[in-house]
């Protein structure tokens, strides 16, 4: 090696050489990529689809068909502008009985639907971004979260905003901790 470094252009040469003289090694086992589709979600931010207030909010039927409210109804003013909610594509967007709805496929997998729209502004297709422009409200708007065929809490998906740390009390109340205990924190919700 020494020499090849001292001669200059020929240091290619008997490093080429080199490789070419020596046991081939195997190639080190690896594992291929997942696919796209098998890749882990990535994080998902949801915002409130409407400026309105929650007047029903969720309540999970007991079994398919039962009664029950599958996830949260506004009280807007009429015609007000229905935001999407997180960015993802628009599958479905359309009328159900006399009632229009859009719903949106996002990319960890969440469906999102808004429901009892007046006005429809994009198309089966579309991708959206979040806070996108999807319609207005009619007289009332729903919202729902599924996840496949399980419909989940609309309240626990939408990103509520900052978040605030509250130290966990003692049952002193007086919210301190004994030396070399660690902290615990309570994420809650900033209001």
């Amino acid at each position: 090696m020494l020499l090849g470094m001292r001669i200059g252009g020929l240091t290619a040469v008997a490093v080429s050489a080199w490789l070419a003289l020596s046991p081939a090694q195997p190639a080190p086992e690896t594992s291929p990529l997942p696919a796209p589709s098998e890749a882990a979600p990535s994080l998902v931010l949801y915002r409130p689809p409407v400026g309105a207030e929650v007047v029903d909010s969720f309540r999970p039927p007991a079994h398919v068909g039962a009664p029950g409210n599958r996830g949260l109804e506004y009280d807007p003013e009429l015609g007000q502008p229905v935001w999407a909610s997180a960015g993802g594509e628009v599958i479905f967007a359309g009328q159900v009985a006399l009632n229009r709805f859009v719903t949106v496929l996002h990319r960890d997998g969440l469906r999102t639907s808004y429901g009892y729209l007046g006005w429809i502004a994009v198309d089966e297709g579309d991708l959206v971004s979040p806070g996108q422009l999807l319609g207005t409200t009619s007289e009332r708007f729903f919202f729902s979260v599924r996840n496949g065929d399980q419909y989940l809490d609309p309240a626990q998906v939408l990103s509520s905003g900052r978040v605030r740390l509250v130290p966990h009390s003692e049952p002193d109340g007086r919210g301190r901790l004994p030396a070399k205990q660690s902290i615990q924190t309570n994420l809650q919700p900033d209001r």
